[in-house]
């Protein structure tokens, strides 16, 4: 009996140790047939234009792909779209998962729709290549939805549905209950509505999917400035304020505190043009000393026209004066047009077409192409005339004389 228990017992360590030893040859045998896949893969990708190590990372991922038919399909559909080689490998770095999304159910319905929608050629495959998130959510259930949303935001103007999509495309992978629509609805109620709204999309696309207290936020500042509820300079207020942190805003009243402008004056100045608290602290530090030190214009002015400060110096300002400086000097302005330093404000918000005319084209060929060369030297000049033209402000000056 016990001869017999110890054969049942080695029989079953036998039958144990050989059930062992299969499994490991049939893993084994696994481990190479998966290798010998993800070998061809590497050399497929990279037949496809990929590096190898980025090759390599990506079949890592797949170890145990069997075949290369979904993949091959799904890149002769993309190259069928006009997707070239670096967008199809962006797409693949950024989604790999792509590569075996299923062509006609999944990826050709949406390639078609925003076909339809307006983007074509390269710049379909500009658009899905930077904005992949979406390739993986329901045509049907988001995508669809979303663009409906937007299209009646920016209605009539269909044609900047392409532009609103370009910049927020990965509004597409998300809900729109969960911030698109109540922020649209909430706009609506502050007086947001129609172009303003379209046009506050278009500009600053993330204000529509933060949560709403954020957004209420933003409105609530604009209104301790002074906007009010469906006032058209709202929607600028708004805009400017989300651009920025609250940090960098504080900063930026400093600054103008540090040049003397008192509270109520700042106030002003952001109500007039809230597009101003959005430019670079170093631009209107440039601005505060050329206007207010090298042109001597009084503060009050600034405070009436702040949009003055948003122009560029060296390449729209200081460049105008140039013109006005020959023209006084030739005795060609008339004589209304030669007083006042006021007047300097009139002339760097003329309209660039309206300057030309005004200034340059009228006075004949011989002239013109004189105020020509100095309104426009600064484009033909290499860094060291423009570095020049900087220290010229106190020429600039001699036309308010």
């Amino acid at each position: 009996m016990q001869f017999l228990a110890s054969l049942v017992s080695n029989s079953r360590n036998f039958r144990r140790r050989w059930n062992r030893a299969l499994s490991l040859h049939h893993f084994s045998s696994n481990a190479r047939e998966a290798s010998v896949s993800n070998a061809v893969f590497v050399e497929f990708l990279r037949d496809n234009g990929f590096q190898k190590p980025q090759a390599m990372a990506i079949a890592m991922r797949y170890p145990n792909l069997k075949s290369l038919e979904q993949p091959r399909s799904v890149i002769q559909m993309l190259k069928s779209y006009s997707f070239s080689d670096t967008q199809i490998q962006k797409l693949f770095r950024v989604h790999p998962q792509m590569m075996f999304y299923n062509v006609e159910k999944n990826l050709e319905p949406k390639l078609r729709f925003f076909e339809e929608l307006g983007f074509s050629g390269s710049d379909l495959g500009k658009f899905v290549s930077q904005h992949s998130s979406f390739i993986g959510v329901s045509l049907v259930r988001k995508i669809i939805p979303t663009v409906e949303i937007l299209k009646s935001i920016v209605a009539p103007k269909h044609e900047h549905l392409t532009v609103i999509l370009s910049r927020c495309g990965w509004l597409l992978g998300t809900d729109p209950n969960l911030f698109l629509l109540p922020n649209i609805s909430y706009l609506k109620t502050c007086g947001i509505v129609g172009s303003q709204l379209a046009s506050l999309l278009r500009r600053q696309p993330r204000i529509f999917n933060v949560p709403e207290e954020k957004l209420r936020g933003y409105v609530s500042r604009a209104l301790e400035l002074g906007f009010n509820l469906n006032s058209r300079m709202l929607v600028h207020a708004v805009l400017s304020l989300s651009s920025l942190s609250e940090k960098t805003f504080d900063r930026k009243l400093k600054l103008f505190v540090a040049n003397g402008f008192s509270e109520d004056e700042i106030t002003d100045i952001i109500r007039r043009s809230p597009g101003l608290i959005r430019c670079a602290e170093d631009k209107l530090t440039l601005g505060f000393e050329f206007y207010m030190k090298r042109m001597g214009i009084e503060r009050e002015a600034l405070v009436k026209r702040p949009c003055v400060l948003m122009y560029n110096l060296e390449k729209r300002v200081i460049p105008r004066l140039k013109v006005l400086q020959i023209l006084r000097e030739k005795r060609l302005l008339l004589k209304e047009e030669k007083k006042k330093k006021k007047k300097i404000f009139d002339i760097v918000e003329m309209t660039e077409e309206a300057f030309l005319e005004k200034y340059v084209v009228r006075f004949g060929d011989e002239i013109a192409e004189e105020l020509l060369v100095a309104y426009k030297g600064h484009l033909l000049n290499n860094d060291d005339d423009a570095d020049s033209s900087c220290s010229s402000h106190e020429d600039c000056s001699l036309i308010t004389d």
